[in-house]
């Protein structure tokens, strides 16, 4: 899933690559015409300044006045080159040595510009102009290379790129800082979530951005919603535990009637009857407060559990003299309901003490979630009870007493924490292995 920190950043690159280059493009476009048409006035100018000593003599041949030519015109393969024209003749610049410029007649009034290669090759910009001198018309083109422009307009190029690109980077770099900054009350917000599933916050108490209070809010008011579900759902449990009780104890009742007395199969059935049916509203109470507690799970204090626990356990087994030891590593912590994990534990432990010869043994580790694990050393299970073991009034050995719910129990409660539950043998002890995992 990808995070709003890098939508925002991918977004706003992809905004600013985009605008500098239109921009680049735009700067750089502006700038070659402008040196362009700069270049082209001058040209112009030139056409005319060449017009001003041009003359013709009584023959009508071109003459002009060399001692206002320029000296770039004379040197070769300067870069400066100018061609005359009439119908009749020709007259180029001496830098042109023996190359020509390859340029049509124009009437008088007209213009033109040209690009074209002169001597060696060079990139040339032409103009063009027709001009009517002595009753005559005559054509003047006027060419410069343009390389030396076109590099200058390269390195302009190039550095502008290279101050765009730290530019870009600059931008990128405050951009950050501004989300970051923008997403702190986001931050405080995801704390105050981790502190409400760990049970240390029943609401949401961050202030955020106005775009998120809304989110905020609707949350605080599920939230308070669930908390009266839950309290009202616990209390209409207890009330109906304490009714149905009520009329189980009045069979009770019934059944010490001097005529029920007399029918001893009847008293008996009665009796079996209202046991079993208080069995199923003890179970089904515990498995309708395990599904219904949707609030978060606060943390347990995993030692003081344990160990009444284990002290209630070694005074019901004190008789039988079963050695219980037990270990909780420094960084396991539990979140969720005190009575779930005493009700876990509870049935776990009492099972290893019922099934063990002398020794069970209770491990609680986990760095990301939580792991029990019980062992004892008694005979264990026969490999195909293993998977059997949790159906609900499976007994693998009745020569004991009990229900077979109690793992039943176990298995509702670790699936109500999206855990798992698995059976094996204790390599250390040799008996019964037990491992719940809960996330």
């Amino acid at each position: 899933m990808t995070s709003l920190k890098t939508t925002l950043t991918w977004s706003l690159v992809l905004s600013l690559v985009l605008l500098l280059t239109f921009q680049f493009l735009i700067v750089s476009y502006a700038i070659s015409r402008l040196t362009e048409n700069q270049l082209e006035e001058r040209l112009q100018r030139e056409c005319e300044t060449l017009l001003s000593i041009t003359n013709f003599n009584s023959s009508n041949q071109i003459h002009l006045d060399t001692q206002h030519l320029g000296a770039i015109y004379l040197r070769p393969f300067s870069g400066h080159y100018f061609s005359i024209h009439t119908e009749k003749q020709q007259l180029i610049s001496r830098s042109l040595w023996d190359a020509e410029l390859n340029v049509e007649l124009l009437k008088a009034g007209e213009d033109k510009k040209l690009k074209l290669y002169g001597p060696e090759k060079q990139p040339l910009l032409v103009v063009l102009r027709g001009f009517k001198k002595q009753n005559q018309t005559i054509t003047i083109a006027v060419a410069e290379n343009i390389e030396p422009l076109n590099a200058n307009i390269n390195r302009f190029q190039i550095t502008y790129a290279f101050i765009s690109f730290i530019g870009l980077l600059l931008l990128l770099l405050v951009q950050r800082l501004m989300i970051l900054n923008a997403l702190k009350p986001l931050q405080q917000v995801q704390k105050n979530i981790v502190k409400l599933a760990q049970g240390e916050s029943s609401q949401l108490d961050a202030e955020g951005p106005a775009e998120i209070m809304p989110l905020i809010e609707e949350l605080n008011r599920l939230l308070t919603g669930l908390d009266r579900k839950y309290h009202r759902s616990r209390e209409s449990l207890g009330n109906l535990a304490h009714a149905l009780k009520t009329r189980l104890t009045l069979l009770n009742q019934i059944a010490e009637r001097q005529e029920i007395i007399s029918d001893k199969a009847a008293q008996s059935s009665i009796y079996e009857l209202t046991a079993a049916m208080n069995s199923i509203v003890e179970r089904e109470l515990k498995r309708a407060r395990l599904l219904g507690d949707l609030r978060p799970g606060r943390q347990v204090d995993l030692k003081v559990v344990v160990t009444e626990l284990i002290n209630t356990l070694r005074q019901i087994y004190s008789q039988k003299g079963v050695n219980i030891t037990w270990e909780i590593l420094s960084e396991a912590t539990f979140f969720g309901d005190k009575e779930d994990l005493i009700e876990l534990l509870g049935n776990l432990l009492d099972n290893a003490c019922k099934w063990s010869i002398k020794r069970v043994s209770l491990t609680i580790t986990g760095e990301h979630g939580i792991i029990f694990i019980i062992e004892d050393d008694g005979i264990g299970a026969p490999v195909p009870d293993l998977e059997s073991l949790t159906k609900r009034g499976f007994r693998s050995d009745e020569s004991q007493p009990g229900s077979g719910l109690g793992l039943a129990i176990v298995n509702d409660i670790v699936e109500s924490h999206n855990g798992s539950l698995s059976f094996g043998r204790s390599p250390a002890l040799g008996g019964l292995r037990v491992e719940v995992k809960l996330s």
